[in-house]
């Protein structure tokens, strides 16, 4: 071989390392030392509609239980942890959509908040937000109680937002009053509830933050500058944007700051449609993750603009997704980075873990975690089994079913 052709072939095997490398699509290996967790996949049980889950110690014996809903058919049940014998905790509602575990009442048992009567068409009704109180033995039925109505209430969080040590109930529709397909382009009521006392007969006061949001699909609730109050990340048509409250009581205002303009081509399909936040280091190296467009194909990392006002950087790190609907970040691995969990429940029904190859949140590599057998719809991380580690917790819609996946740790598969 002459020396021009070695050179040449020196360049195209380079190019090919170096194009094998990026993020999209990412790789599923790592480098020799830094082995990342392995995951054993573990049936809870069947749930035909599965849609959210939650980990809750339902029972207080220590152990986090979990929690499950379904739309269609409604199903709202407790699973025990580690027998993972089911329960059913209402049949006083229907159409269920999201839930929020909080002790409301005080007595030292964790209740649930509830997004019932739901219909993303129906705009103009239902949207009934209640809350299920814990009895002393759980495994009889809860007693449900009213906290408000508005159209399409499609997501529920609880965040302490004046910094009072009291957390409200952050209600978020998807679709404005009366708004219609394709565009559904009447503002959402963003609002919160403080809690009554008592919450069983007092009435629960709305308090509407925002009403400019179209499709508002994704909600999560941080403490953004550190001020002991917490914040509120939205995703909607609009792209990400962050809420921060000032003032107290009957005097609190919001400052709306836009982080993200997201994917804005198709009118009708357009924004962001899930939002989280992860850290890189320590808390101060933040990144965003999301899933975009709407029930979208793409998983996007958001780092911090050149100048405190400008719009955040948006990078796309994965496009094969087929309706985008769980996002959350963890550290799994415990090297003080958050890794992106995200997966999708269209065809292909695949979960993925993204963990950042770089200090900036620009390399990312993709670890299949469960491919084909989970029509990924919601997300919780919790330590299961006591073993000090972070597993993951997620349910299927189309599949039917709610899976805990055990963190092994570096070593050996089980």
């Amino acid at each position: 071989m002459g020396e021009s052709r070695r050179f040449l072939f020196r360049i195209l095997a380079t190019l090919a390392i170096l194009l094998c490398s990026r993020s999209l699509p990412a790789q599923e290996s790592r480098n020799a030392g830094t082995a990342f967790p392995q995951f054993k996949a573990h049936l809870v049980g069947r749930l035909p509609g599965g849609y959210k889950v939650a980990t809750v110690d339902i029972d207080r014996d220590g152990r986090p239980d979990i929690v499950g809903l379904a739309t269609t058919p409604s199903w709202l049940v407790w699973y025990k942890n580690p027998t993972w014998e089911k329960r059913i905790l209402t049949s006083g509602a229907k159409e269920f959509i999201d839930l929020a575990p909080q002790d409301i009442d005080g007595d030292g048992r964790t209740d649930l908040a509830i997004a019932d009567d739901f219909g993303m068409s129906r705009t103009s009704s239902g949207g009934l937000v209640h809350w299920l109180r814990c009895p002393q033995d759980p495994t009889q039925p809860w007693p449900i109680h009213a906290i408000g109505a508005e159209p399409t209430s499609h997501r529920l969080r609880w965040a302490d937002l004046d910094g009072d040590g009291h957390k409200e109930l952050v209600v978020a529709p998807i679709m404005g009053r009366d708004a219609k397909a394709p565009l559904w382009d009447v503002g959402v009521r963003l609002a919160f509830y403080r809690i009554p006392e008592p919450p069983t007969t007092e009435p629960w006061k709305p308090v509407v933050i925002d009403d400019q949001l179209t499709v508002l699909h994704g909600l999560c609730i941080v403490d953004w500058d550190r001020d002991g109050r917490d914040d509120i990340l939205t995703a909607s048509f609009e792209g990400v944007h962050l809420y921060q409250s000032q003032g107290q009581g009957d005097g609190i205002s919001w400052k709306k700051t836009r982080l993200g303009s997201s994917e804005q081509t198709d009118p009708a399909k357009r924004g962001s449609s899930e939002i989280a936040l992860g850290t890189l280091g320590g808390d101060d190296r933040r990144f965003l993750a999301a899933i975009e467009p709407w029930h979208g194909d793409k998983v996007v990392v958001y780092t911090p603009g050149s100048t405190p006002d400008a719009l955040w950087q948006r990078d796309v790190i994965d496009t094969t997704f087929n309706e985008g609907h769980a996002l959350i970040c963890a550290d799994l691995d415990e090297d003080h980075d958050n890794e992106i969990i995200a997966g999708y429940r269209g065809k292909g029904s695949s979960l993925y873990i993204y963990d950042c190859r770089d200090s900036v949140g620009k390399q990312w590599q993709r670890i299949a975690i469960d491919e084909g057998d989970l029509a990924a719809s919601g997300l919780d991380v919790a330590d299961v089994n006591g073993d000090g580690r972070l597993d993951i917790i997620a349910v299927g819609t189309a599949t039917s079913n709610i899976k805990w996946y055990e963190n092994l740790g570096s070593g050996p598969t089980k």
